[in-house]
């Protein structure tokens, strides 16, 4: 499954939650009102990310980033961001830092001569992961409702001070989240640990979160997504056999066909063989029920559950 596919939309869910939460847990002094386009194409036509960035009430942008690395190159980045920005919307730009628990004392300074630009950072080594682990643990088991402010909390876990390494720390965040019971709450944490780890993630902690939000609504998500940019593909490449026709039916013909392969070669994939004689019933089967098929695939658990489409 291509986690990739819905990157936009797992990440758009995670800055809407992270906008109603994030000043309170960061202590900030300002109301969010609404995200910003994080794409910024300067003066040169590079483009370039920020990692959160909102409009604020009092008219200027509030921007976010979050750092696992402190590196003197990363400060001019961002403030080529802010001038980048400044240019374009002549709104004042905050821009808060947010530093993983490995890194203290960053430079938040830079003096360019007529240019002088300063972050405000915030460190998280000055949290206490493991208490706060404990205590959302004792939490959750009580079935007790988080707030916004538990589920970032929960979420920043992996990068705030704690005994075991950052992937450690992780991967209890992502066993811990897996017990919630399914609700809103569930899904804007497991949202948020999606973003986050696609910026800071280990591999093992990846692939262990994929092992858990696959059975979620985030799962189902990225699996409805999948589907449908697979149907959009089949009926592509149906019409492209029906080209090769060159007539009206054969178009529609080809689209049939196109699919039927693309679904025999999804299932032969998924049971690793399929008996010849459910692949030339395939091969026969109306379009419709060739789609109805294709939604279903993630449901079937043996190639004998074909049986109730013939």
């Amino acid at each position: 499954m291509d986690y990739n596919k819905v990157e936009d939309a797992v990440l758009k869910k995670a800055m809407e939650f992270f906008k109603d939460n994030a000043v309170k847990f960061f202590g900030i002094d300002t109301k969010i009102i609404a995200p910003a386009e994080t794409e910024n194409k300067n003066i040169d036509i590079k483009t370039n990310y920020t990692d959160y960035l909102f409009y604020t009430e009092d008219g200027s942008y509030l921007h976010f980033e979050f750092q696992t690395t402190n590196k003197r190159e990363d400060l001019k980045r961002f403030l080529y961001y802010d001038a980048s920005l400044f240019y374009k919307e002549k709104r004042k730009i905050r821009t808060v830092v947010i530093y993983s628990a490995e890194i203290e004392n960053v430079e938040t300074y830079i003096d360019a001569g007529t240019i002088k630009y300063n972050i405000e950072a915030f460190y998280m080594k000055s949290l206490n992961g493991d208490e706060k682990l404990e205590y959302l643990r004792e939490k959750i088991s009580k079935d007790e409702k988080l707030t916004g402010e538990d589920i970032l909390t929960l979420t920043f876990i992996p990068l705030m001070n704690g005994k075991e390494s950052r992937s450690k720390r992780a991967l209890a965040s992502i066993e811990l989240a897996d017990k919630i019971p399914e609700s809103n709450e569930k899904l804007q944490c497991l949202t948020l640990l999606y973003a986050l780890f696609d910026k800071f993630g280990d591999e093992i902690s990846k692939e262990k979160f994929k092992e858990v939000v696959s059975m979620t609504e985030i799962g189902k998500m990225i699996r409805d997504e999948a589907i449908k940019e697979g149907m959009e593909q089949w009926i592509k490449e149906g019409i492209e056999e029906g080209k090769k026709v060159g007539i009206k039916e054969g178009k529609k013909e080809g689209k049939a066909e196109g699919k039927a392969e693309i679904l025999i070669k999804q299932l032969i994939k998924k049971f690793k063989s399929m008996p010849h004689g459910y692949i030339e019933k395939i091969k026969e089967l109306p379009e419709e029920t060739i789609e109805v098929i294709a939604t279903d695939i993630f449901e079937l658990e043996n190639i004998s559950d074909l049986e109730k489409y013939f």
